[in-house]
């Protein structure tokens, strides 16, 4: 259009002349000329204006959907935060997850980078237990120093020998702001179940007890020496201790944090047993094989001793 208005204005500038034009001609052609300048001034005052004003129109425009767009997709909260923040517990992020925070724990204990049995750095024990129970661990590990304190084997695999397979972190059942999270596994071909107890502390995960079943957590453990709960013969499968007759022999079973000491009456030693449930106790295998007491009923007064080399005694409980 510009091109075209350009080459209109040349064609008035310099018209063709010829020499066979007469005076009154060359006199009307300057009229006509003079006309044309002037409506070509004017068409391009007309379409300077047009120009102007349509430029301006687009530029508001443009302005207009920028800010309505800028107040559509950030409404802010209350307090300040964006509305679209993720908060714990939602599936959008993976921390809010309770079951990753017990499998980073496992992971750093087999990189022998675990809170426990350590009195270097307190942050370690802090990132996995709330502070309740982060302060008894800290304790124990302070003023146990080198020797065995409450804590006196593997507090994640509730043994003191592991041999380990079949191991699995199960997806958290989440109860507003606690967690119970399953953990499996086979120790020594014996199949073992610990749930873990989590609560949330300032938008995270944070373990606040090990329960590993007939009474016994690490809660309780690490209580006891201050005498703050029972001792373990008043819990479910602490029955278990006292005096027994197996066959021709007999023995005397004590309860410690994680299991029981069994002292037989013929030999010398101690023999460890742990509790599979209410009425049944296994020793630690040897060569794949293990002792076991299986008891009648929960009084744990009458029951089958079977010797790993799978010879039965009657038990008899002995007051």
């Amino acid at each position: 259009m510009i091109c075209f208005i350009f080459a209109y204005h040349d064609a008035i500038q310099y018209p063709i002349s010829a020499p066979e034009i007469v005076d009154s001609q060359v006199d009307n052609a300057h009229q006509n000329i003079m006309k044309r300048k002037v409506y070509f001034g004017g068409l391009m005052f007309v379409l300077v204006v047009f120009g102007f004003s349509a430029c301006r129109i687009g530029t508001g425009s443009s302005t207009n959907v920028t800010i309505s767009t800028a107040n559509a997709n950030s409404s802010p909260s209350s307090n300040g935060e964006p509305a679209a923040t993720p908060v714990a517990g939602s599936a959008q992020s993976p921390v809010a997850m309770p079951e990753t925070l017990v499998a980073e724990l496992y992971k750093a204990h087999d990189a022998q980078k675990s809170p426990f049995f350590q009195t270097k750095d307190r942050s370690l024990v802090d990132k996995y237990f709330s502070k309740p129970l982060a302060d008894l661990i800290w304790k124990d590990a302070i003023s146990s120093g080198n020797e065995v304190g409450a804590i006196d084997g593997d507090p994640l695999y509730n043994a003191q020998d592991v041999e380990i397979k079949n191991f699995a972190v199960g997806k958290g059942e989440v109860k507003g702001d606690k967690a119970n999270v399953p953990v499996t596994f086979t120790n020594f071909g014996k199949k073992q179940s610990i749930i873990f107890a989590l609560v949330t502390v300032n938008g995270g995960w944070k373990i606040e007890n090990i329960i590993y079943g007939n009474g016994e957590n690490l809660l309780k453990w690490l209580k006891e020496p201050a005498g703050d709960t029972p001792d373990v013969g008043s819990t479910a499968g602490g029955n278990f201790a006292g005096r027994y007759q197996i066959g021709s022999t007999s023995c005397t079973v004590k309860p410690v944090k994680m299991a029981f000491e069994v002292h037989w009456a013929k030999g010398s030693g101690v023999e460890m047993f742990f509790s599979k449930n209410g009425t049944t106790f296994e020793s630690s295998p040897d060569k794949g094989e293990s002792n076991r007491f299986e008891f009648d009923d929960e009084s744990l007064s009458t029951g089958v001793f079977y010797r790993a080399d799978g010879t039965e005694f009657p038990i008899k409980r002995l007051k």
